[in-house]
Formats: structure tokens, C-alpha cells, sequence
């Protein structure tokens, strides 16, 4: 990543219209996902109405709307503070930004005085001022010792550490994210979106942060973000500036693909969890799905499209548990399709993949087809939405319905778990 923000760089590929034109697409959404993740209802077209033009969101909360006009405050006072290269950052910076985040909330700024809550998490965080105090304490004397490392990796420690301390009565989680991008403008990276679709995994990645101290999963997570941020400033440097009509009528054949490609996904989910349940009852045991909601947006299809890498985009995690046997996990995730699946379908686009816990820990998910379903890769049939093209182990390519997938995937995993 530090070799590709270099290249950009030096090629003198980032002019400053390319940055304008960047940051300022991505301004409103950085907002808007950022509030949305604390409830907020504005979306990004809404947000930009309510700062640029002062209309009025009528259907929201009026709070939303402060909001909205705080972060973007926050935010643009993050930016200046990355200006400065030199100064490490420290609890002046933490509390200024807390302060445009809260705006005329009482506590803005403060480090609270008494114990908090957080919704959803086994984490307690310290409860007395004293101990708040001297976590946060030692959370700036390790910004100013580690003040050499990358911008990445101090972003997700400086962020997940805040996160853990949970310091402020209230926008905690928007000063966190606030101070892990501040790392990495000051490093030279775009500003990290996590999107409200991301939540679940984000929240669950906090928690293992917080319960065991293990940042693998923030890492991991945030690191795809980061790529996604850097993809989208590449992809900005390479667009031109003139309206198309070509483009604007692929983007909406896009969209619609995106969509159908998404339900497909959802139907078979469903179709395959109750086809597993209905196998796992023979030997009591259970099976559980969780899926990510929204987990592909247009950006990251049209990508995939093109038969571009990028970073995995998790679809869901499925579990099977026998009782006396060790529980198996399975993740599926969206990649580009293969070469052998573009020749046989001539055309490029999205697919499944799985992967399986790594048993030497890192990366936390591998590829390995032995522990895997048959169908290693499983993508929908262009001329036929409700049929399904699937790979198998062989490099066998086929037609498959919905039906006959489910039966086979549920059939293959229950075999492998049964062995197991």
C-alpha cells in the first residue's frame, strides 16, 4: 500500500483536482456511514444537502443534523491537524476533536467522571476518572514512542485503543475513527470509510480487541478498508472529468446486476442453512448462518466486474456444531471470477469463493479445497438469474439450478463436518 500511494505520487498522477475531486466525493459519505454506525438515518446525498445548502431533512431526527454539521467540522480540523508531520498525536488532539464531534453536548472534550455502558459488548470499560486518566495516559506515551511506525498500523491501534479505553460519556466511536484516519492523512493515505454495512464484522472485531486484547480481526478489517479508500483515489486518478452518457447507462445496467447478484446470494443462503438444519437433526446439531449485510456495494461490483482484484469482501460465515465433535467454520466471500470461468462464460464478474479458519492464525481465513465444498467457485448464470455456473475441485465447469446447488453444498459440508 505504501508503494502504491508512493507511485501515485510520484508520477505525479494525484494532482490537486484529482484529490478535490476525491475527497470531495467522499466527504458526505465518510459522514454519513460514520453517523450512520450510531443510528443515524441521513444518507450521503442528504447529508451534503443539510451542510452545503441548509435544507431542512424533514422524516429525520433533528439531531441527525447536528450531527452531521459537527463530524464535518471534526473532520475538516482532522485534516489540518495532518499537516503536521512532526507532532505525534496526543490527548489535545483527542479532546479537540471530541469537542466538534459533541458540538453543544454537555461532556464535550471532558473525559467523564463515571461508569459507562456499552450496547451490545461484554467489555467494561474503566469506570473511575483515575483509571480513565491513566489508560489514556499510557495511550499517548505509546503514540509518542511509536512515532516512527507506518500510518496504518498506527492508525488501527490508536483507534482500537480508544475504542477499548471508551473515554467520553458519548462519540467515542466517532472520535476513534476520527484519530485512526488522522494517522492516516498525516501518512499520506485517504481517510478509511467504515460503512454501516460493516458494523457487525467492525463491532465484532472491536470485541475480540477488547475481550482478549487480539487486533487481528481490526486489522484485517480495517486494512480492507484502507485498500478500498486507496482503490477509489486510484480509480479517481485515472477518470476523466467530462460527462458520459455510455457511463452513467452502464453504471445504472450495473446497479441493477449488483442487485439481482446480491438476492441470489441472500436466497441461497437461506436455502442452505434450512437444508442443513434439516440434515443436522439426526445427530442434534446446529447450524448457524451470519451474513453481512449488504456486504458488496456498486463500487466494489463494477471492480470485480473488470476482473480487478481487491480486498475480500466477506458474504457470510457459516457454522456447523456436532455435539463431541470440533464445531467448523466456513466463510464465503466475493471475488472476481476466475479465468476459466470468464472463458466459459465470456464475460467477467462476481463470484463465490470459500475459505476456512487457518490453523497457524494468520491470516485468519485460507483458502483450502480439501475442507472446502466441492464448488469452489459458484457465480450466476448471465442469461439465467435463477440458475447457478459452479467450478468444482477438478476445474469442472457446469450449470447447476438453485436447487441442485443447495442440495450439493449442504450434502458436501455435512459429509466433510460428519468425517471430521
Amino acid at each position: 500500500m505504501e508503494e502504491r500511494v508512493g507511485l501515485l505520487r510520484g508520477q505525479g498522477t494525484l494532482s490537486l483536482a484529482t484529490l478535490k475531486r476525491f475527497f470531495g466525493e467522499k466527504r458526505f459519505e465518510q459522514i454519513a456511514e460514520s453517523n450512520a454506525l450510531e443510528g443515524s438515518t441521513l444518507s450521503a446525498g442528504e447529508t451534503e444537502l443539510a451542510i452545503l445548502k441548509g435544507v431542512t431533512m424533514t422524516g429525520h431526527d433533528p439531531a441527525y443534523v447536528r450531527d452531521a454539521f459537527a463530524l464535518d467540522k471534526a473532520l475538516r480540523r482532522m485534516v489540518e491537524m495532518a499537516q503536521d508531520k512532526a507532532g505525534p498525536t496526543d490527548l489535545d488532539d483527542v479532546r479537540e476533536l471530541h469537542a466538534l464531534i459533541l458540538g453543544e453536548r454537555s461532556g464535550a472534550g471532558l473525559f467523564r467522571n463515571q461508569p459507562v455502558l456499552i450496547s451490545g459488548s461484554r467489555h467494561r470499560p474503566p469506570r473511575a476518572w483515575a483509571e480513565i486518566m491513566a489508560g489514556m495516559e499510557a495511550w499517548e506515551a505509546w503514540s509518542r514512542r511509536r512515532a516512527g511506525l507506518p500510518g496504518p498500523v498506527r492508525s488501527v491501534v490508536l483507534h482500537a485503543w480508544l475504542a477499548h479505553i471508551h473515554p467520553f460519556i458519548d462519540g467515542n466511536g466517532r472520535t476513534a475513527r476520527a484519530i485512526g484516519n488522522l494517522e492516516l492523512v498525516r501518512a499520506g493515505y485517504p481517510s478509511a470509510i467504515i460503512k454501516k454495512k460493516d458494523r457487525s464484522r467492525y463491532l465484532d472485531a472491536l470485541g475480540e480487541a477488547d475481550e482478549a486484547g487480539d487486533l487481528q480481526a481490526l486489522f484485517e478489517f480495517l486494512l480492507e478498508r484502507m485498500e478500498g479508500s486507496l482503490q477509489g483515489l486510484e480509480l479517481s486518478a485515472r477518470q476523466e472529468n467530462g460527462y458520459d452518457p455510455a457511463v452513467i447507462r452502464l453504471r445504472s445496467e450495473q446497479e441493477r446486476g449488483m442487485k439481482i447478484w446480491l438476492t441470489q446470494v441472500k436466497l441461497l443462503v437461506l436455502s442452505l442453512e434450512d437444508q442443513l438444519q434439516h440434515l443436522s437433526q439426526r445427530l442434534a446439531g446446529k447450524v448457524v448462518t451470519k451474513c453481512f449485510e449488504d456486504a458488496l456495494d456498486l463500487d466494489e461490483y463494477r471492480i470485480l466486474s473488470q476482473g480487478q482484484s481487491m480486498s475480500r469482501s466477506w458474504s457470510f460465515i457459516l457454522e456447523i456444531e456436532i455435539p463431541a465433535l470440533e464445531k467448523m467454520r466456513h466463510l464465503a466471500w466475493f471475488g472476481y471470477r476466475s479465468s476459466a470461468m470468464r472463458e466459459f462464460l465470456g464475460t467477467g464478474g462476481p463470484a463465490l469463493y470459500w475459505s476456512v479458519p487457518n490453523p497457524e492464525g494468520y491470516p485468519r481465513w485460507m483458502t483450502d479445497t480439501a475442507r472446502s465444498p466441492r464448488y469452489v467457485e459458484m457465480t450466476m448464470a448471465p442469461e439465467n438469474p435463477s440458475a447457478w455456473v459452479v467450478r468444482d475441485r477438478q476445474d469442472v465447469i457446469r450449470v447447476v439450478s438453485s436447487m441442485i446447488l443447495v442440495r450439493s453444498l449442504a450434502a458436501d459440508l455435512w459429509r466433510v463436518n460428519d468425517q471430521e
